[in-house]
């Protein structure tokens, strides 16, 4: 994980990078800024997010300055509008411009460590653009002032749940379940009893000599089990006392379905374990205080209520 800075200058950075990392560094952008303010994301001990603590506002900045580099490449993007919601003002350059920088961004050496490293990394596409690089120079890591890592909210809560209800009136939602957890891939090769996935392909239908290249038999599809992380969502949706207020999201987040558990736990015809819901109201992804909170992985977590 990385944010290349070549230059202090965000886009003269990004205009310097080669096409694939330039595309790579949007989803780097977005990770870090995502292990800075979403709780229990990760990675807060890497050193690539330590540098960025305290300075959300400069990194949505730079994660903008990829993706506007990589749109006039002629490219796709996808990652814009997520990453700008961490620090909108950044998109906008009259407010931009009173954005706090980061303290090292400026100094040399930590600039010539990133030109030294993409030299490393690809000699041939930067070696004519950084000629002053330093093949054996490592990165310079700065760390922060101080020490921000994100918390769960207090206070008034509101509880989101991931239950996708597709084509349901949100009006019409009486009950509510986490997802079913995904279920597993194929078994890889070099995993334990793969040997005994593999059979003999013939060549002709009554040949009896195997062909040069064996075929993997299909495996059987495996149930995934839950992680520590889905199975403290689950502990702490199925002790949800009644009455609790719960969002669910609709229109890929764009708007929400708010209202109460009510009564006791209940099993679904699907077998999961749900709860009857009361829906009071629908609301807007933009009546949260900071709508990027809701950008969080987790099935069931909670938010500072609107």
């Amino acid at each position: 994980m990385q944010t290349f800075l070549p230059y202090p200058d965000f886009r003269q950075s990004a205009a310097a990078l080669d096409t694939a990392r330039l595309g790579k560094q949007r989803v780097e952008a977005l990770q870090t800024l995502r292990a800075l303010v979403l709780p229990g994301y990760g990675w807060q001990t890497h050193p690539a997010i330590r540098m960025w603590m305290g300075h959300v506002p400069a990194l949505t900045m730079y994660g903008l300055a990829m993706v506007d580099e990589w749109m006039e490449r002629g490219h796709p993007d996808n990652t814009r509008a997520n990453i700008a919601e961490f620090a909108p003002q950044a998109a906008h350059p009259d407010y931009a411009s009173k954005i706090l920088l980061p303290p090292w961004l400026g100094d040399p050496e930590f600039h010539l460590s990133h030109r030294s490293k993409l030299v490393h990394k690809d000699s041939k596409f930067y070696s004519p653009l950084f000629a002053d690089a330093i093949p054996e120079m490592d990165y310079v890591w700065p760390e922060p002032r101080h020490e921000f890592l994100p918390q769960e909210p207090e206070g008034e809560i509101l509880w989101i749940l991931r239950d996708p209800h597709a084509d349901v009136d949100p009006q019409t939602l009486d009950t509510v379940a986490l997802p079913p957890v995904g279920r597993g891939n194929a078994a890889t090769a070099g995993a334990p009893g793969s040997d005994d996935d593999y059979t003999p392909v013939y060549l002709e239908e009554k040949s009896r000599r195997p062909s040069k290249q064996s075929r993997k038999a299909v495996p059987k599809p495996q149930a995934k089990k839950p992680t520590r992380k889905r199975l403290a969502q689950e502990e702490a949706f199925s002790t949800l006392p009644g009455k609790t207020p719960v969002a669910v999201p609709f229109e890929k987040g764009a708007k929400f379905a708010v209202g109460q558990v009510t009564g006791r736990p209940i099993t679904l015809d699907d077998g999961r374990f749900g709860r009857h819901f009361t829906v009071n109201e629908i609301i807007d992804r933009s009546a949260f205080a900071y709508p990027a909170l809701l950008q969080d992985p987790r099935v069931f977590f909670p938010v500072e209520a609107p």
